[in-house]
């Protein structure tokens, strides 16, 4: 309540009191109208120290609205952030992919070894088929000196395959070099007839 409200009601009061000595008559109820008066007087003049608000409390509250006016005219900026990550299943299904392209590789590799395998079996089958005594007794010792040594046949027939490799190396470098022999004749014999 404004402090010009409360003035205004006290005049009132003391006008009534006024009205009352005026008209006193001794009666009892004005008695009583009388202290019920001067008890709604201190009532009255007390009111504004009852109703006086907490500044501290006040200020709070006002500085609270102040920060929540400020947030208003500054919103809050919503940011997505994406973040991609591969699911579990994903990396699952790229393992067996791999995996199986290594196990059909492998198959593969397999398959072709055996196909050689297969071809040698059939051309020694056909040799002992199709061959002479000779080729027949040569097949026979072939077999078992294999029988007899695996390792020391199998790193004989690898060392001659490689002397044999070697040989034919060099065998074709020879031709290169006598053909390269040969031109630089016919040129040397040309530059001789120019003169």
């Amino acid at each position: 309540m404004s402090e010009q409200l409360l003035e205004a009601i006290l005049e009132k009061i003391e006008s009534f009191e006024l009205l009352l000595k005026v008209t006193d008559n001794g009666k009892e109820e004005i008695k009583q109208l009388k202290s019920d008066l001067t008890l709604l007087r201190k009532e009255i003049t007390n009111l504004p120290t009852q109703l006086q608000l907490d500044t501290g409390k006040l200020n709070e509250v006002v500085s609270a609205i102040n920060k929540l006016q400020l947030q208003l005219n500054f919103p809050l900026k919503n940011q997505v952030e994406h973040r991609h990550h591969l699911h579990k299943g994903i990396w699952v299904a790229a393992g067996l992919f791999v995996t199986c392209f290594l196990l059909a590789w492998g198959w593969l590799n397999a398959h072709q070894e055996n196909k050689k395998f297969e071809a040698n079996d059939m051309k020694y089958r056909s040799l002992i088929i199709s061959g002479n005594k000779n080729v027949l007794n040569l097949c026979k010792y072939t077999d078992s000196l294999y029988q007899k040594d695996r390792v020391g046949f199998s790193n004989d027939v690898e060392q001659e395959e490689r002397r044999l490799i070697k040989q034919a190396e060099l065998l074709r470098l020879a031709g290169e070099r006598e053909k390269e022999a040969k031109t630089l004749k016919e040129q040397a014999g040309r530059q001789v007839s120019k003169p």
